[in-house]
């Protein structure tokens, strides 16, 4: 089940907010090692998660799998307050363009390979489908350069917004992600049983 979670609904799931914010832990501490993020709680919130965030959540028999967060580009945001070096010219700002973040998915529910897992699938869907109903065609992604082919695989029209530097012994880039109804048929025709998207 795909459930957005925003501050106006956020009272009625609160338990689910909560496995979210721990899966976020376990992913982004536990797993990546981002030890400036450890809390004793076990949540990893920030302090973009007010009132603008807006949670997307993927549940597999009440138990939260995946997850990832859109924050409005118009307000503060991870590159226009935190990696604002992976941005070169004019930062994006607008309307239309949000940035996403936290996405973490649990170890077995991940893509194998090149296939992308339906997890993922469910989760990158529901960014284009939420967007596309509120005038939203474009998001900022701070991410590892290797993502750039699946998401042009995918049909998003990417745009790196400077080169890639190293962020927590990772390398990271920034980019823009244009999508439209031709990203959203591409992905329910990868989400089909048997479709294998490395042919494409």
């Amino acid at each position: 089940m795909f459930l957005i979670v925003t501050a106006q609904n956020a009272e009625q799931y609160q338990a689910e907010l909560d496995q979210a914010f721990r899966l976020r832990h376990k992913v982004f501490v536990e797993e990546r090692g981002w030890a400036d993020l450890q809390r004793e709680s076990g949540r990893e919130i920030d302090r973009f998660d007010d009132e603008h965030a807006v949670h997307m959540l993927f549940l597999t028999e009440n138990r939260v799998v995946g997850y990832q967060r859109m924050l409005p580009s118009t307000r503060p945001h991870l590159l226009s307050e935190i990696l604002s070096d992976l941005c070169e010219g004019e930062r994006p700002a607008g309307a239309n363009i949000w940035e996403w973040t936290r996405y973490c998915v649990e170890p077995q529910f991940r893509e194998r390979g090149r296939m992308l897992s339906p997890v993922a699938n469910s989760l990158l869907s529901g960014i284009v489908e939420w967007g596309m109903g509120r005038g939203v065609d474009t998001i900022i992604i701070e991410m590892n350069p290797l993502w750039l082919l699946r998401l042009v695989q995918l049909h998003f029209r990417v745009t790196p917004l400077g080169l890639p530097k190293l962020i927590g012994g990772e390398e990271t880039v920034a980019v823009t992600a244009r999508f439209d109804e031709r990203t959203l048929q591409r992905l329910r025709e990868t989400g089909r049983p048997g479709t294998n998207k490395s042919n494409s």
